[in-house]
């Protein structure tokens, strides 16, 4: 039998699982809003790589910028801590302010670009096609 159990804060995550857990992958355990510090500005490191999706943890500090790029696939993207801009469109035109909790979406080829104000914690999922 699989249990999980999520009380008031996410650091409180436990999974009491049998070994032949076959449905749940436990991939990371994310501490939601608490600052982060250390490392290089930018730090992107993909956490899974999955038949239907990719999914990547972001980090930006020092008011870093991920400049705009695109995604072939679309892609959803969960700020776990800190601020940030989420600017999306051939001109950047569309704009989105990002802190802990917000879930946004994007379309395949959107281009887009993150700014870190100053700092920001994403986790970025690119849904695959079969």
């Amino acid at each position: 039998m699989t249990e999980i159990i999520f009380p008031g804060r996410a650091s409180d995550l436990t999974c009491k699982c049998g070994k032949d857990m076959k449905q749940i992958e436990l991939i990371e355990k994310f501490n939601f809003g608490e600052p982060f510090s250390g490392g290089p500005e930018k730090q992107v490191r993909e956490i899974y790589d999955g038949a239907r999706r990719r999914m990547i943890k972001v980090k930006l500090s020092g008011g870093a910028v991920l400049t705009k790029h695109k995604a072939v696939e679309p892609i959803s993207v969960l700020c776990l801590a800190g601020r940030g801009v989420f600017t999306a469109g051939a001109e950047l035109e569309e704009k989105i302010d990002l802190s802990a909790g917000v879930l946004i979406t994007l379309g395949a080829g959107v281009e887009h670009e993150v700014v870190a104000a100053p700092e920001i914690y994403l986790l970025v999922t690119k849904f695959k096609d079969l």
